[in-house]
């Protein structure tokens, strides 16, 4: 039991998840509500998707990972999973930072693309400025606060579709119990941070989203 759940504190990281979200919205077929605003990631052509997604590997992935283990090297860090609450402060910096960056190069292309595309990555850079403030007071999760994201990027998504696969969310929110339950199980967190964690980040995502000007 304890390996699986070691197994999926990895295969679902946090850094992962705004390319899990976005790969369910661009390959779930789905039609939005109001046709005119374009709020569909299905109907992108191949080399778009293919771009957004690189640019999020990039900036979400590959940068963060990378800037992990130069401070792993360095011994600011002792684990990958940024165990220590202390030692969260800088790379947590340097994540928010990622994702306004890659905001900010959105926004500097010519070509207008479907808002969640530019919300996505602006929740990530809030949800971790406002989890930088609660770290000095309480160890909040990051794998719950990456689920969080996932969900409340869903939620956002699918109640502008007139046709979604439903059973995604359903997917969704039990993937999102599995990552909660597995850091229980590890004791990596206790329920008040993974709770404050998954629906903080929820939140903030959703409103976002479904609230990011088209």
């Amino acid at each position: 039991m304890r390996l699986i759940a070691q197994i999926v504190t990895w295969v679902l990281m946090p850094v992962f998840m705004p390319i899990y979200a976005l790969l369910l919205a661009m390959y779930s077929p789905s039609l939005p509500i109001d046709i005119s605003h374009g709020n569909t990631l299905f109907a992108l052509k191949p080399e778009f998707k293919i771009a957004i997604l690189l640019n999020y590997l990039l900036f979400t992935v590959v940068a963060p990972i990378l800037m992990y283990l130069i401070f792993r090297i360095l011994n600011i860090i002792k684990t990958v999973q940024l165990d220590d609450k202390k030692e969260r402060n800088i790379p947590m910096i340097l994540m928010s930072i990622f994702c306004l960056l890659l905001f900010y190069t959105f926004n500097a292309v010519q070509f207008i693309l479907p808002k969640y595309v530019y919300a996505l990555c602006l929740s990530g850079g809030l949800i971790i400025a406002f989890l930088l403030v609660l770290n000095q007071y309480l160890k909040v999760s990051l794998h719950a606060t990456g689920v969080g994201i996932l969900t409340g990027f869903t939620f956002a998504y699918v109640k502008e579709q007139m046709i979604f696969d439903y059973r995604i969310l359903i997917l969704v929110i039990i993937v999102s119990g599995i990552v909660m339950s597995s850091r229980l199980y590890l004791e990596k967190h206790s329920p008040k941070e993974l709770a404050i964690g998954y629906f903080l980040s929820l939140f903030i995502t959703f409103v976002l989203n479904f609230y990011y000007p088209n």
